[in-house]
């Protein structure tokens, strides 16, 4: 029914949903056609809002999107992206003043390290 992420405390379901040890549903996920998960949201915090994506928006099996809520207020206040392909993210953007306004944008095309 399950599968263990790692030997820890988090499993992928047949029903979609992440699951912590206890029982709590902490995010969901997706799989491609192929049966290769391609994309997770979770709710770290428990608000009943997201506050982590990860997305292999190519479908090649890496991911290539990353978006943290940091501070709990629903919106995405760290992104990072993959732009050329190449298994590095090397597109970041972070919004340090929370204000729906990314200050810090930055891109390295050797990927960040």
């Amino acid at each position: 029914m399950s599968a263990d992420t790692t030997a820890s405390d988090r499993h992928f379901a047949a029903d979609g949903n992440i699951y912590e040890a206890d029982g709590t549903v902490v995010g969901t996920y997706q799989l491609d056609e192929h049966g290769h998960l391609e994309s997770t949201a979770t709710d770290e915090d428990g608000d009943g809002r997201v506050d982590t994506v990860v997305a292999d928006t190519d479908h090649n099996g890496t991911f290539e999107t990353g978006v943290v809520d940091t501070d709990a207020d629903g919106y995405g206040e760290t992104i990072m992206i993959d732009t050329d392909d190449d298994g590095d993210f090397d597109t970041a953007a972070v919004d340090t003043d929370a204000d729906g306004t990314y200050e810090t944008v930055r891109t390295d095309p050797d990927g960040f390290a």
